[in-house]
């Protein structure tokens, strides 16, 4: 996954098994993968966690202005609210939190298809 904050600030990660990806305000009690000094903005904003068919989005930001949107390839958009989850997909693979219409972080996700947790388990 890379991604881009309003300033410029860029990079990329790559999530496996349990691992845990964290957008919000520094300071709070877990510190975020990517912080961002803006009071707008909740400690956890934004958490994606590798997850199967495909990664999981949960939205901590609360309101305050606040979208967050998974955006497809073709552009359509499901919206997430205040304390929601949405699964990613091959098409849907773009994760974008706004506040007051400015976009604070971008998120593009790559990703293998696989089965549910329980398929993966049940093969092992």
């Amino acid at each position: 996954m890379t991604w881009k904050t309003a300033d410029g600030e860029t990079g990329e990660t790559q999530l496996s098994a349990d691992d845990k990806w964290t957008f919000g305000r520094t300071g709070g009690a877990e510190a975020p993968t990517v912080g961002v000094d803006n009071p707008l903005v909740s400690r956890t904003a934004l958490v994606i966690r590798d997850s199967g068919p495909g990664p999981v989005v949960f939205r901590g930001q609360r309101d305050n202005g606040a979208t967050v949107a998974l955006v497809s390839l073709i552009g359509s958009v499901t919206w997430l609210d205040e304390g929601t989850a949405g699964n990613l997909t091959a098409e849907e693979n773009r994760v974008e939190l706004t506040i007051d219409g400015e976009v604070l972080i971008t998120v593009d996700v790559d990703f293998d298809q696989r089965g549910t947790v329980v398929e993966r388990q049940q093969t092992e």
